[in-house]
């Protein structure tokens, strides 16, 4: 497998533990290796993602069982991987439990919409925080085949991600920096969400976002 590749996920996942979205043993995170046929490398089921090493991650198949001679058990929900893969493009996914988003889909509907929001530029493909984004909620379920189901078809343009209720978020993208940068992204814009309606701000009530002068948005990073 690739040395950089490996690498990167030992990295994201031990950064992803420290900021308390892959608390416990919980998430998993993986990268495509080869394309054809799909093979993945990917975290080990019930072990701590903060101490994961890069010669930890398993080698798992299209059909979401480790490749031999491996005998570890590869992440509970590498089919949802897997499917996300064929479905996307992506190239990485990361799946945690961040707990603003969490929170929020405890009451919410199948969307959750935000808008004027600066850091919605931290996700790819946004450029603007004069536009409206919506994060898909779906319902949670221990069947693996129903829920890969419910996140491929509630999956929305320009949102790499899909919230589940009561449970947490799958984020990907073109590599692992970007796959982990969406999940950590969605639970800022979800804490920032939360604390708006805990200070009575709804996002409903707020103005249209306007252009300032008249004239077209200088675009500019999120950092």
């Amino acid at each position: 497998m690739s040395d950089a590749i490996l690498t990167a996920l030992a990295g994201e996942a031990a950064r992803l533990a420290g900021l308390g979205l892959m608390a416990c043993t919980g998430g998993n995170l993986s990268a495509v290796i080869e394309r054809e046929p799909l093979i993945v490398a990917m975290s080990p089921s019930g072990v701590d993602k903060g101490q994961l090493k890069p010669a930890d991650f398993i080698r798992v198949g299209r059909d979401a069982k480790a490749l031999p001679p491996e005998t570890r058990k590869p992440s509970d929900e590498a089919l949802v991987h897997l499917r996300i893969y064929q479905a996307t493009g992506a190239q990485a996914v990361c799946h945690g439990h961040p707990p603003h988003a969490v929170a929020l889909s405890m009451d919410a509907g199948p969307r959750i919409e935000m808008r004027g929001i600066e850091m919605m530029k931290a996700l790819s493909g946004t450029t603007t925080h004069l536009c409206e984004r919506t994060l898909p909620v779906v319902e949670n379920s221990q069947d693996m085949e129903e829920l890969t189901a419910r996140v491929l078809a509630a999956r929305i343009e320009h949102m790499p991600a899909v919230l589940v209720r009561g449970h947490g978020v799958y984020a990907w993208g073109a590599n692992v920096r970007d796959a982990a940068r969406h999940l950590e992204t969605v639970e800022w814009l979800c804490r920032v969400l939360l604390l708006m309606r805990s200070t009575g701000i709804a996002l409903g009530a707020l103005a249209p976002p306007v252009r300032e002068s008249g004239g077209p948005e200088v675009r500019k990073s999120h950092g």
